[in-house]
């Protein structure tokens, strides 16, 4: 499994899929730098993709000086998206800060069905699994890479905390 770390994000691909651990905020360079793997594995990958996204108490929302960005992700992203699913990973107001966030996002573009928020990585792995292909990891290997990019960014995953 390949990763890759850049300014407090870490990401890999794994089949027709992409994971990312936002540790810091999500930024304009930080954002075109996950638009850019996730048109890097658009454009390898015969079909559609999806992609999760697991959100650290430190990675703050996007100001609305991103929007430009995330919207030419989305541009980027949505047309050969199966699935997109957000999961933020803290306590209860990291939580319902990030669903507030999804939910405003999600009505602008009305994709409800697309885009899914998770309330802890085992929902997001099941939102991956109901829209898995023959290209997709299973749940084991998605298991891992996400303890591998809480490694990578030098953070202790839920699955390895006492």
């Amino acid at each position: 499994m390949e990763i890759e770390v850049f300014d407090g994000v870490a990401a890999t691909a794994m089949g027709d899929t992409l994971l990312t651990l936002w540790q810091a905020p999500a930024r304009s360079a930080r954002i075109r730098r996950v638009t850019e793997l996730t048109a890097a594995l658009i454009e390898r990958t015969p079909g559609t993709i999806v992609a999760c996204q697991f959100l650290l108490p430190s990675a703050s929302p996007p100001r609305l000086r991103e929007r430009a960005d995330i919207s030419a992700g989305l541009d980027v992203v949505l047309p050969r998206a199966r699935r997109l699913v957000t999961t933020p990973l803290g306590d209860a107001a990291w939580q319902s800060v990030v669903r507030t966030v999804m939910r405003a996002g999600i009505a602008i573009i009305g994709k409800a069905k697309l885009v899914k928020v998770a309330s802890d990585p085992a929902s997001a792995f099941d939102l991956l699994g109901q829209v898995a292909s023959d290209a997709s990891p299973d749940r084991a290997s998605l298991e891992r890479a996400l303890d591998a990019l809480h490694g990578a960014l030098g953070v202790p995953s839920a699955r390895s905390s006492p």
